[in-house]
């Protein structure tokens, strides 16, 4: 049965929700290829660029890894950053996906596998009490690891994405500017949540490691609720005995003969007799 009483199993839990949330979205955005994506009136079609996957509008949308395949239009060295010369006529055949598309794409793999790895840490750390500062160590380390190269792959890919070669679609007759898709937005978002998760995990650290008797306290609490019979017992010893009542114990009234000692009661509810000696006269 699952608990989350304490604080800290709250916060192993927040932790886990936001690893989760966070994975799933930089997923999705992989696997997606709005990343750039521009509107071609010339040919009347809604160009959509991935990082690994390339949608032509209505037509089916294909991948490459290659550039020994038909990754260019035509072969030719671009000139990235001074416009000299015949440069402006080289950059008007540019490849559908560039090298730095393969770097951002890696990068978010593994990211994705360093969420992965976090949310089985948080788990491990619920599960086994004993041993959780060391999976909240591997927690904090895959957390923000995650965090980090996701940051760097946004990084590499806005930087690469305003440059003259990928940021415009060559048309029929015009260029069109391309934009920053929902892809690229979802993988905005999932580093924000990447971010939420290091600080909930930087809370799990802390009450781990400086608060134990949390986890202390939450045990013997589980325990006592799962077991009821020694607070029962506890109860029935702290009743006290009462003997029960006995005729033996009334008084025996007086008589014309004088008066009778009543017989004594021990405290177990046993008959005790009493006789009489000679000084009592």
């Amino acid at each position: 049965m699952l608990v989350f009483q304490t604080k800290l199993q709250k916060y192993q839990l927040t932790t886990l929700i936001s690893s989760v949330v966070s994975n799933f979205l930089l997923f999705f955005a992989t696997l997606t290829p709005a990343w750039q994506v521009a509107n071609d009136l010339d040919a009347d079609r809604y160009v959509q660029s991935g990082l690994w996957l390339y949608c032509p509008g209505q037509a089916q949308c294909w991948y490459i890894f290659s550039d020994s395949l038909i990754n260019y239009y035509e072969k030719v060295d671009v000139c990235r950053f001074f416009l000299i010369g015949d440069c402006r006529k080289k950059l008007l055949r540019t490849p559908y996906f560039f090298g730095w598309h393969y770097a951002v794409l890696i990068l978010n793999v593994i990211s994705m596998i360093c969420m992965s790895l976090g949310i089985v840490a948080v788990i491990f750390s619920y599960v086994k009490p004993q041993r959780s500062r060391i999976a909240v160590i591997m927690l904090d380390v895959f957390a923000g690891f995650a965090s980090l190269l996701l940051c760097v792959s946004l990084i590499v890919f806005m930087v690469n994405a305003e440059m003259l070669e990928s940021k415009y679609l060559i048309g029929i007759k015009n260029t069109y500017e391309k934009e920053f898709g929902y892809s690229f937005y979802l993988a905005g978002l999932a580093f924000i949540v990447s971010v939420m998760t290091v600080l909930f995990a930087a809370l799990v650290s802390t009450y781990t490691f400086l608060f134990p008797e949390e986890v202390t306290e939450s045990q013997y609490s589980l325990k006592m609720s799962n077991n009821h019979f020694p607070v029962r017992y506890n109860i029935e010893q702290q009743q006290t005995y009462l003997p029960p009542t006995s005729q033996l114990s009334m008084q025996i009234p007086p008589t014309e003969h004088g008066s009778f000692i009543a017989g004594a009661v021990s405290p177990k509810g046993e008959f005790r007799s009493q006789t009489r000696h000679f000084y009592s006269y």
